[in-house]
């Protein structure tokens, strides 16, 4: 029967099984379905594609090319500085805009209008990127390489090649819970662009001037340290160290950001 017969209307979303309430509270509220649209964001569309064929072309192709045309060279060093440094320059243009975008558009505003914490808005982010990232611009381009130089040298890298990996992924996720921080502080792509290349150009040319104590602590030494690994060669510095002192990076770059996020109007 129709609602003007009288018959009373069902609770909102009763007959609209795809709609869920948001339940949890505290720091975590609205965090599963915020990731779930990032995740949509990388999968749903064809940006999961475009992404592999980048990284692909632009990691793979060159390391392919210098494979066939000078023996000589390290392919493995060059496969993870090369991919390194490009993995970082395109976290910083593809996450320039994700929260400055959705500041400008108002969709911020919006979302935050909604039951969801400012926390699980970054941090929906940050795990939603990380993952496309790691999939698409470090396992994907690792795995094609793997079949490259067995196809091209008739030889594959070892087992240290997986630790190396893993430290790429950790100089991914530096370099974008920094962007996604400078997304916080910064109202244009302008500066969160400035800032996250400019931090990247910085290591390529004056990583090699900073004491050992203090690059320790930056990403720049992953990219030289995750070589290393990967020949299994002996390296100055503690690994775990470096990690820990990486990964409080990130903690401290998100805190900033979820700090700056509950201060401001969007």
């Amino acid at each position: 029967m129709s609602a003007e017969t009288g018959t009373p209307r069902s609770p909102a979303g009763a007959s609209r099984p795809h709609l869920r309430s948001i339940t949890t509270q505290g720091w975590r509220r609205g965090f599963a379905p915020l990731l779930r649209k990032e995740l949509g964001q990388w999968w749903g569309t064809r940006q999961w594609l475009v992404q592999a064929v980048t990284w692909l072309v632009l990691i793979n192709g060159v390391v392919g090319m210098v494979m066939l045309t000078d023996p000589s060279e390290d392919p493995v060093t060059l496969f993870l500085l090369l991919g390194m440094l490009t993995t970082a320059i395109g976290v910083v243009v593809t996450t320039q805009g994700a929260i400055v975008g959705e500041k400008q558009r108002g969709t911020a505003a919006w979302l935050m209008s909604k039951p969801i914490s400012r926390s699980s808005f970054l941090l929906s982010k940050l795990g939603g990127y990380a993952t496309g990232f790691w999939a698409l611009a470090v396992a994907l381009p690792a795995v094609v390489y793997v079949v490259e130089s067995l196809a091209i040298t008739g030889s594959s890298p070892g087992v240290p090649l997986l630790a190396a990996l893993a430290l790429w992924a950790l100089h991914v996720l530096v370099y974008l819970a920094l962007v996604l921080a400078l997304g916080t502080l910064f109202r244009s792509r302008g500066p969160v662009a400035a800032v996250g290349v400019g931090t990247i150009l910085a290591g390529q040319f004056f990583g090699g001037m900073v004491p050992l104590p203090v690059v320790t602590v930056l990403p720049w030494i992953l990219p030289d340290l995750a070589s290393a690994v990967a020949h299994g060669d002996a390296v100055p510095v503690s690994i775990p160290v470096v990690v820990a002192a990486n990964l409080t990076t990130v903690v401290v770059a998100t805190g900033v950001g979820i700090w700056r996020l509950t201060r401001q109007e969007l």
